[in-house]
């Protein structure tokens, strides 16, 4: 199981980079499967998923799963996109699961026989949120990055397009 993390701000190019990491490492094998976690909310959130699918087009299998990714995905093969952990991680706060809940997926995930590549926001350099929600979450995105960047073998840091080698190949 080779697993690889994306990570970046908001429209740093993370996905566009790992979108394109699976292309060039798993498109001779198989055609890779997109995992998209996030639920539609608003237009504007329809509006992004929209530009997503239009840029991937026809290069991925597209399946779609809020909450239990590693059921989606753990009878299949195919090397495994999934976009994105922080639109995962909000879902599972939203629906109340726990902490351990949340781990309890990610050790799964982790456990996968298949390639899977990670797309997170890295939402850990700003300020301290003033409330407690957004201050959980701050702290289990930065607990879920970690979690994942020590189960990865690759890790990719994305800022203004470019992509910095963390971890693995350089």
């Amino acid at each position: 199981m080779y697993q690889t993390l994306f990570t970046g701000g908001v429209k740093s190019g993370k996905s566009r980079q790992a979108e394109r990491y699976c292309i060039e490492h798993f498109s001779a094998i198989s055609t890779p499967i997109y995992l998209a976690t996030t639920e539609y909310i608003d237009s504007e959130m329809q509006q992004r998923i929209s530009e997503h699918q239009q840029r991937r087009k026809n290069t991925f299998l597209t399946l779609e799963e809020p909450i239990h990714l590693a059921n989606v995905i753990q009878s299949r093969s195919e090397p495994v996109l999934i976009e994105c952990m922080t639109m995962w991680l909000n879902n599972m706060l939203f629906h109340h699961y726990t902490t351990a809940q949340i781990f309890e997926e990610l050790e799964r995930l982790v456990s996968l026989s298949n390639p899977v590549v990670y797309v997170l926001n890295e939402v850990g350099l700003g300020i301290i949120p003033d409330n407690e929600l957004a201050r959980e979450f701050v702290d289990l995105s930065g607990r879920v990055s970690q979690f994942l960047g020590n189960h990865c073998q690759e890790v990719y840091f994305c800022v203004a397009g470019q992509v910095l080698t963390m971890k693995g190949k350089q």
